[in-house]
């Protein structure tokens, strides 16, 4: 467990974060590979959303793991990461990003 953020706030959730165009595509590159190197270890968050993100200093935290998901032991374990890209990429083309989450869910799968 680790505090992200300094002695006058938290860090916020990326939901609540107001990136700057230019910070969103960083942001996106940052997701992208946390999430080839947290599939490549056989996991699926299972509830990843900009609410479990938080953004700080330029940086992107993953956060609220407890739920993840081993995806070779669970059956829907494929279901659960196909859901959290979906989730995810959907919220940066909300704001303008072009992000293709079933061409991302497909490079996800090569780190299986």
């Amino acid at each position: 467990l680790e505090y992200v953020g300094d002695w006058e706030m938290a860090a916020p959730q990326l939901s609540a974060a107001r990136l700057q165009p230019s910070q969103l595509g960083d942001a996106s590159e940052q997701l992208l590979a946390g999430l080839r190197s947290i599939t490549a270890a056989g996991i699926a968050h299972g509830d990843l959303s900009a609410y479990n993100l938080l953004w700080w200093q330029e940086r992107l935290w993953f956060i609220d793991l407890p739920q993840s998901i081993d995806i070779a032991a669970n059956l829907q374990g494929l279901d659960f990461l196909h859901r959290d890209v979906l989730n995810v990429c959907g919220w940066f083309e909300r704001r303008g990003l072009a992000v293709d989450a079933e061409d991302t869910f497909a490079d996800l799968l090569s780190y299986l």
